[in-house]
Protein backbone atom coordinates (compact mmCIF):
# COMPACT_ATOMS: atom_id res chain seq x y z
CA UNK A 1 0.00 0.00 0.00
CA UNK A 2 3.36 2.33 0.52
CA UNK A 3 3.06 2.89 -3.42
CA UNK A 4 -0.30 4.82 -3.03
CA UNK A 5 0.39 6.81 -0.14
CA UNK A 6 1.57 10.60 -0.54
CA UNK A 7 1.47 13.52 1.45
CA UNK A 8 0.93 15.61 -1.28
CA UNK A 9 -2.46 13.77 -2.90
CA UNK A 10 -2.87 14.75 -6.71
CA UNK A 11 -5.85 13.41 -8.77
CA UNK A 12 -3.38 10.89 -9.99
CA UNK A 13 -2.67 9.23 -6.25
CA UNK A 14 -6.64 9.46 -5.45
CA UNK A 15 -7.46 7.85 -8.58
CA UNK A 16 -5.15 4.99 -8.77
CA UNK A 17 -6.10 4.17 -4.84
CA UNK A 18 -9.31 3.88 -6.23
CA UNK A 19 -8.09 1.49 -8.66
CA UNK A 20 -6.23 -0.66 -6.65
CA UNK A 21 -9.53 -1.27 -4.51
CA UNK A 22 -11.42 -2.22 -6.77
CA UNK A 23 -9.01 -4.81 -8.24
CA UNK A 24 -8.70 -5.78 -4.90
CA UNK A 25 -12.83 -6.16 -5.03
CA UNK A 26 -13.06 -7.96 -7.55
CA UNK A 27 -10.68 -10.40 -6.72
CA UNK A 28 -12.34 -10.60 -3.44
CA UNK A 29 -15.59 -11.97 -5.54
CA UNK A 30 -13.66 -15.22 -6.61
CA UNK A 31 -14.08 -13.66 -9.99
CA UNK A 32 -10.50 -14.20 -11.36
CA UNK A 33 -7.28 -14.82 -9.81
CA UNK A 34 -4.59 -12.60 -9.75
CA UNK A 35 -2.50 -14.50 -11.94
CA UNK A 36 -5.72 -14.57 -14.63
CA UNK A 37 -4.80 -13.06 -17.74
CA UNK A 38 -6.80 -9.77 -19.18
CA UNK A 39 -6.88 -8.34 -22.89
CA UNK A 40 -7.08 -4.29 -22.45
CA UNK A 41 -10.59 -4.28 -22.88
CA UNK A 42 -11.38 -6.65 -19.99
CA UNK A 43 -9.11 -4.10 -18.04
CA UNK A 44 -12.07 -1.48 -18.55
CA UNK A 45 -15.11 -4.05 -18.41
CA UNK A 46 -13.65 -5.77 -15.20
CA UNK A 47 -11.55 -3.19 -13.18
CA UNK A 48 -13.35 -0.15 -14.80
CA UNK A 49 -10.22 1.21 -16.55
CA UNK A 50 -11.22 4.06 -18.32
CA UNK A 51 -9.20 5.56 -21.46
CA UNK A 52 -6.92 7.75 -19.47
CA UNK A 53 -6.48 5.17 -16.97
CA UNK A 54 -5.16 2.99 -19.61
CA UNK A 55 -3.05 5.63 -20.91
CA UNK A 56 -1.61 6.69 -17.64
CA UNK A 57 -1.75 3.83 -15.44
CA UNK A 58 -1.53 0.52 -16.90
CA UNK A 59 1.96 -0.26 -16.71
CA UNK A 60 1.91 0.41 -13.21
CA UNK A 61 -0.56 -1.75 -12.66
CA UNK A 62 -0.11 -4.71 -15.30
CA UNK A 63 2.29 -6.24 -17.02
CA UNK A 64 2.04 -6.69 -20.35
CA UNK A 65 2.76 -10.61 -21.78
CA UNK A 66 1.84 -10.53 -25.06
CA UNK A 67 0.11 -8.57 -27.90
CA UNK A 68 -3.17 -7.63 -26.19
CA UNK A 69 -2.50 -9.92 -22.39
CA UNK A 70 -1.95 -8.80 -19.07
CA UNK A 71 -1.15 -9.75 -15.64
CA UNK A 72 -1.21 -7.82 -12.72
CA UNK A 73 2.07 -7.04 -11.31
CA UNK A 74 3.86 -8.29 -8.04
CA UNK A 75 4.09 -5.95 -6.06
CA UNK A 76 0.03 -4.92 -6.75
CA UNK A 77 -0.71 -8.13 -5.60
CA UNK A 78 1.53 -7.77 -2.61
CA UNK A 79 -0.58 -4.71 -1.74
CA UNK A 80 -4.59 -6.22 -3.00
CA UNK A 81 -3.16 -9.02 -0.53
CA UNK A 82 -2.59 -6.82 2.70
CA UNK A 83 -5.73 -5.12 1.18
CA UNK A 84 -8.05 -8.55 1.41
CA UNK A 85 -6.24 -10.10 4.85
CA UNK A 86 -7.03 -6.63 6.50
CA UNK A 87 -10.83 -7.16 5.03
CA UNK A 88 -10.71 -11.00 6.29
CA UNK A 89 -9.97 -9.59 9.59
CA UNK A 90 -12.62 -6.82 9.91
CA UNK A 91 -15.47 -9.14 8.72
CA UNK A 92 -15.22 -10.90 12.02
CA UNK A 93 -17.04 -7.14 13.86
CA UNK A 94 -18.53 -5.53 10.80
CA UNK A 95 -21.96 -6.03 11.46
CA UNK A 96 -21.59 -5.25 15.39
CA UNK A 97 -19.48 -2.24 14.07
CA UNK A 98 -22.38 -0.93 11.78
CA UNK A 99 -25.05 -1.23 14.25
CA UNK A 100 -22.58 1.41 16.29
CA UNK A 101 -21.52 3.57 13.79
CA UNK A 102 -25.40 3.91 12.84
CA UNK A 103 -26.67 4.57 16.63
CA UNK A 104 -23.74 7.36 16.63
CA UNK A 105 -22.88 9.43 13.82
CA UNK A 106 -25.73 7.95 11.76
CA UNK A 107 -28.26 9.86 14.16
CA UNK A 108 -25.74 12.76 14.26
CA UNK A 109 -26.20 12.60 10.66
CA UNK A 110 -29.87 12.73 10.25
CA UNK A 111 -30.05 15.41 12.65
CA UNK A 112 -27.52 17.76 10.99
CA UNK A 113 -29.07 17.26 7.43
CA UNK A 114 -32.40 18.38 8.99
CA UNK A 115 -31.08 20.98 10.26
CA UNK A 116 -28.52 22.35 7.74
CA UNK A 117 -29.31 26.13 8.57
CA UNK A 118 -28.29 25.89 12.10
CA UNK A 119 -24.70 25.82 13.72
CA UNK A 120 -22.86 22.72 13.24
CA UNK A 121 -22.32 21.16 16.27
CA UNK A 122 -18.58 20.56 16.77
CA UNK A 123 -18.50 19.28 20.15
CA UNK A 124 -20.89 16.90 19.62
CA UNK A 125 -19.11 15.79 16.62
CA UNK A 126 -15.61 15.74 18.90
CA UNK A 127 -17.75 13.44 21.33
CA UNK A 128 -19.18 10.93 19.00
CA UNK A 129 -16.24 10.39 17.12
CA UNK A 130 -14.36 9.68 20.04
CA UNK A 131 -16.92 6.85 20.81
CA UNK A 132 -16.97 5.38 17.53
CA UNK A 133 -12.92 6.37 16.80
CA UNK A 134 -12.09 2.36 17.67
CA UNK A 135 -14.64 0.51 15.10
CA UNK A 136 -14.01 2.98 11.94
CA UNK A 137 -10.95 1.12 10.75
CA UNK A 138 -13.24 -2.22 10.93
CA UNK A 139 -15.79 -0.18 8.45
CA UNK A 140 -12.85 0.66 6.31
CA UNK A 141 -11.88 -2.62 6.04
CA UNK A 142 -14.77 -4.42 6.02
CA UNK A 143 -16.45 -2.19 3.29
CA UNK A 144 -13.52 -1.44 1.39
CA UNK A 145 -15.30 1.73 0.26
CA UNK A 146 -14.49 3.59 -3.53
CA UNK A 147 -14.05 7.35 -2.28
CA UNK A 148 -14.93 9.94 -4.27
CA UNK A 149 -11.51 11.79 -5.38
CA UNK A 150 -12.00 15.56 -4.76
CA UNK A 151 -12.20 13.88 -0.85
CA UNK A 152 -8.58 13.03 -0.67
CA UNK A 153 -7.13 15.66 -2.91
CA UNK A 154 -9.04 18.31 -1.22
CA UNK A 155 -7.97 16.81 2.44
CA UNK A 156 -4.60 15.90 1.15
CA UNK A 157 -4.80 12.50 2.40
CA UNK A 158 -5.06 8.76 1.74
CA UNK A 159 -7.16 6.54 3.86
CA UNK A 160 -5.08 4.09 4.04
CA UNK A 161 -2.32 6.46 5.42
CA UNK A 162 -3.88 7.09 8.71
CA UNK A 163 -7.38 5.81 8.72
CA UNK A 164 -8.58 7.64 12.40
CA UNK A 165 -6.78 11.18 10.47
CA UNK A 166 -8.63 11.03 7.58
CA UNK A 167 -12.10 9.56 8.68
CA UNK A 168 -11.92 12.87 11.29
CA UNK A 169 -14.44 15.29 9.31
CA UNK A 170 -18.02 14.85 8.53
CA UNK A 171 -17.63 14.56 4.99
CA UNK A 172 -15.72 11.56 5.38
CA UNK A 173 -17.65 9.67 8.08
CA UNK A 174 -20.67 10.81 5.74
CA UNK A 175 -18.84 8.94 2.53
CA UNK A 176 -18.23 6.03 4.99
CA UNK A 177 -21.83 5.75 6.03
CA UNK A 178 -23.39 6.35 2.27
CA UNK A 179 -20.85 3.11 1.86
CA UNK A 180 -22.61 1.17 4.29
CA UNK A 181 -26.22 1.88 3.30
CA UNK A 182 -25.39 1.12 -0.37
CA UNK A 183 -25.66 4.89 -1.27
CA UNK A 184 -21.58 4.76 -1.76
CA UNK A 185 -19.50 5.69 -5.13
CA UNK A 186 -19.76 2.72 -7.79
CA UNK A 187 -17.25 3.04 -10.27
CA UNK A 188 -18.19 3.86 -13.74
CA UNK A 189 -16.60 4.72 -17.20
CA UNK A 190 -18.02 8.39 -16.43
CA UNK A 191 -16.64 10.68 -18.62
CA UNK A 192 -15.11 8.00 -21.75
CA UNK A 193 -18.87 8.35 -23.07
CA UNK A 194 -18.16 11.50 -24.25
CA UNK A 195 -14.49 11.81 -25.01
CA UNK A 196 -12.93 12.24 -28.53
CA UNK A 197 -16.53 12.97 -29.63
CA UNK A 198 -16.53 15.72 -32.70
CA UNK A 199 -18.08 19.14 -31.37
CA UNK A 200 -18.87 22.11 -32.74
CA UNK A 201 -18.11 25.85 -31.24
CA UNK A 202 -20.08 28.83 -33.31
CA UNK A 203 -18.98 31.79 -32.49
CA UNK A 204 -18.91 35.53 -34.04
CA UNK A 205 -16.55 37.33 -35.15
CA UNK A 206 -16.61 41.14 -35.42
CA UNK A 207 -13.46 40.40 -37.84
CA UNK A 208 -15.24 38.84 -40.48
CA UNK A 209 -18.84 39.89 -39.63
CA UNK A 210 -20.36 36.48 -39.25
CA UNK A 211 -20.06 33.22 -37.02
CA UNK A 212 -17.35 30.95 -37.71
CA UNK A 213 -17.71 27.45 -36.42
CA UNK A 214 -15.01 25.37 -34.78
CA UNK A 215 -14.65 22.20 -34.48
CA UNK A 216 -13.58 20.74 -31.00
CA UNK A 217 -12.99 16.77 -29.35
CA UNK A 218 -12.77 16.96 -25.47
CA UNK A 219 -9.66 14.91 -25.36
CA UNK A 220 -8.06 12.94 -21.83
CA UNK A 221 -6.05 16.09 -21.07
CA UNK A 222 -7.67 18.66 -22.96
CA UNK A 223 -9.38 19.45 -26.17
CA UNK A 224 -8.27 19.23 -29.51
CA UNK A 225 -9.39 22.15 -31.84
CA UNK A 226 -9.91 21.92 -35.35
CA UNK A 227 -10.22 25.38 -37.55
CA UNK A 228 -9.47 26.89 -40.53
CA UNK A 229 -6.61 29.38 -38.71
CA UNK A 230 -4.91 27.23 -36.13
CA UNK A 231 -4.97 23.47 -35.56
CA UNK A 232 -4.08 21.04 -32.37
CA UNK A 233 -4.01 20.29 -29.06
CA UNK A 234 -5.11 22.63 -25.64
CA UNK A 235 -5.40 22.52 -22.26
CA UNK A 236 -8.61 21.84 -20.50
CA UNK A 237 -9.09 26.04 -19.98
CA UNK A 238 -8.10 26.70 -23.80
CA UNK A 239 -4.58 27.38 -23.21
CA UNK A 240 -3.08 27.00 -26.74
CA UNK A 241 -5.18 26.26 -30.01
CA UNK A 242 -8.24 27.56 -28.88
CA UNK A 243 -7.04 30.59 -27.42
CA UNK A 244 -4.50 31.32 -30.21
CA UNK A 245 -7.91 31.10 -32.40
CA UNK A 246 -9.77 33.77 -31.08
CA UNK A 247 -6.53 35.77 -30.81
CA UNK A 248 -6.40 35.03 -34.51
CA UNK A 249 -9.54 36.55 -34.90
CA UNK A 250 -9.37 39.34 -32.78
CA UNK A 251 -12.25 38.36 -30.64
CA UNK A 252 -12.93 40.25 -27.53
CA UNK A 253 -13.84 37.94 -24.57
CA UNK A 254 -13.32 37.40 -21.06
CA UNK A 255 -10.38 35.89 -20.85
CA UNK A 256 -9.98 34.55 -16.67
CA UNK A 257 -13.93 33.96 -17.19
CA UNK A 258 -13.98 31.42 -20.22
CA UNK A 259 -11.00 29.74 -19.34
CA UNK A 260 -12.38 29.04 -15.80
CA UNK A 261 -15.60 27.70 -17.66
CA UNK A 262 -13.83 25.54 -20.13
CA UNK A 263 -11.74 23.92 -17.53
CA UNK A 264 -14.72 23.58 -15.51
CA UNK A 265 -16.73 22.08 -17.85
CA UNK A 266 -13.91 19.45 -19.06
CA UNK A 267 -14.16 18.30 -15.43
CA UNK A 268 -17.79 18.24 -15.29
CA UNK A 269 -18.10 16.06 -18.55
CA UNK A 270 -14.95 14.01 -17.02
CA UNK A 271 -16.43 13.09 -13.94
CA UNK A 272 -20.02 12.33 -14.74
CA UNK A 273 -21.77 10.24 -17.41
CA UNK A 274 -22.38 13.49 -19.29
CA UNK A 275 -24.60 12.54 -23.01
CA UNK A 276 -22.42 14.19 -25.80
CA UNK A 277 -25.76 16.52 -26.31
CA UNK A 278 -26.04 17.87 -23.21
CA UNK A 279 -21.44 18.56 -23.22
CA UNK A 280 -22.28 20.10 -26.47
CA UNK A 281 -25.28 22.29 -25.05
CA UNK A 282 -22.89 23.51 -22.84
CA UNK A 283 -19.87 24.19 -24.84
CA UNK A 284 -22.27 26.43 -27.38
CA UNK A 285 -23.15 28.01 -24.09
CA UNK A 286 -19.63 29.17 -23.90
CA UNK A 287 -19.59 30.12 -26.68
CA UNK A 288 -23.03 32.16 -26.97
CA UNK A 289 -21.02 33.94 -23.82
CA UNK A 290 -18.31 34.92 -25.95
CA UNK A 291 -20.47 36.32 -29.02
CA UNK A 292 -22.94 37.93 -26.74
CA UNK A 293 -19.45 39.72 -25.53
CA UNK A 294 -17.72 40.34 -29.05
CA UNK A 295 -20.99 42.09 -30.50
CA UNK A 296 -21.90 44.20 -27.61
CA UNK A 297 -17.80 45.61 -28.01
CA UNK A 298 -18.39 46.24 -31.52
CA UNK A 299 -21.60 47.74 -30.75
CA UNK A 300 -19.68 50.56 -28.56
CA UNK A 301 -16.13 50.84 -29.97
CA UNK A 302 -15.69 54.37 -31.21
CA UNK A 303 -15.29 54.49 -34.67
CA UNK A 304 -11.90 55.75 -34.91
CA UNK A 305 -10.30 52.62 -32.78
CA UNK A 306 -9.45 50.42 -35.51
CA UNK A 307 -9.23 47.40 -33.09
CA UNK A 308 -8.31 44.90 -35.69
Amino acid sequence: MSDYIHENVSYSDARKRNLLIVIAKVLLNNEFRVNSKFSKEELSTIFYFRTSDLYYYIDEFFRKLDEDKYIIRDEIEKNINQILNKHTDALKNLESAKVLFNKGFGRFYLESEKSKSLRFQHDKFNTIFEAIKPIIPILHWGLLPILPEHLMTNSQKIPENNIIDFYYHYHMLTALLKEMEGRGVKMSMKGDINLNKPLTFAVYSRRWGHTDTYRMERTIDGWNVKNIAINGKCEKNGEGSFIMNLRQDHIFYPKEGVKYALENLWDLADENEMPVEELQEKLQQIADWISAVEKTVGKNQPEWVNYY
